[in-house]
């Protein structure tokens, strides 16, 4: 049992005794006028209605960090802690004092009165500007052979396995050892249904996909436009078209005949049009 919510003091602020337990690293949702004792008030999430009021010496770093207009301090983030060696009316009280700061380039030192005429460096580190997201729970061996035992039970083969582990992680792991944790318990909890049993054995991973299946890769075959039949349309540019005709033989070249009683030279005839008659004759001038 964490009683550590049984250590937060009656009051209508942060105290030093809620830092007993450890630090606490706050987001700045607010920054307020207070009183004139404490004059800067720091509100955070969830903070529970008890802000933060930063003594002189924090409010020195705090401007030192990052400016002296407090609107720009909303979303940002603080890391306090408790220093038992804060001393007030001589007496070792402790205080609240700050160990890191989001949205410094690096390291920060300034020099803070600690003592009448007595200065000394204080320093702060860095702050990432968000919370590392939680590390995920490792599975353990019993736990890995229950979710292995549960696929096998539900007909998935060795590569299925894998498919499987693909699609629930996302492609980040491929084996039941590098699932998260949270996979697993669903893994024995649930089962797996008949619909995954068979699209994952379908299709393990270990075989590359085709064209059609990835829907990524395009054919390679060539297209070929089918040639023109006769007596089908064609689409001519302009919206026009036209029906090609029968293919007609292309007559051969004749050689006339030279005409009896006379000299004459063979002459080729060419079919200019209806009105060419075959196998003419010219004259040859100069031979009549």
């Amino acid at each position: 049992m964490d009683i550590t919510s049984t250590l937060e003091a009656k009051s209508s602020q942060l105290n030093t005794d809620d830092l007993i337990a450890g630090a606490k690293t706050i987001t700045i949702t607010k920054v307020s006028a207070g009183s004139a004792e404490q004059p800067v008030a720091v509100s955070f999430e969830g903070d529970g209605g008890k802000p933060w009021y930063p003594c002189k010496s924090m409010r020195r770093v705090l401007v030192a960090a990052w400016g002296a207009d407090a609107s720009q301090y909303v979303g940002r983030r603080v890391t306090l802690f408790r220093d038992p060696s804060v001393i007030y009316g001589g007496i070792a009280v402790g205080g609240i004092r700050v160990s890191h700061l989001s949205h410094l380039d690096g390291p920060l030192s300034i020099a803070l009165t600690v003592a009448r005429q007595k200065r000394s460096p204080y320093k702060v580190a860095p702050l990432p500007a968000s919370p590392a997201p939680p590390a995920l729970a490792k599975p353990a061996a019993d736990q890995i052979q229950a979710a292995d035992a549960a696929c096998r039970r539900s007909g998935l083969t060795d590569a299925g396995i894998a498919a499987f582990v693909l699609e629930l992680t996302q492609g980040n792991a491929s084996a039941l050892s590098d699932a998260p944790f949270e996979v697993l318990a669903n893994i024995v909890q649930r089962g797996v249904s008949p619909q995954t049993v068979g699209r994952c054995n379908a299709k393990p991973e270990a075989e590359p996909l085709t064209a059609s299946q990835s829907g990524l890769i395009g054919t390679t075959k060539p297209i070929t436009a089918p040639a023109t039949e006769p007596g089908t349309a064609k689409r001519l540019p302009q919206g026009r078209t036209t029906v090609a005709a029968d293919p007609q033989p292309v007559p051969a070249p004749t050689t006339a005949a030279p005409a009896p009683g006379r000299r004459s030279a063979p002459a080729l005839v060419r079919r200019s049009g209806p009105a060419a008659a075959p196998g003419a004759e010219a004259p040859i001038p100069g031979l009549d």
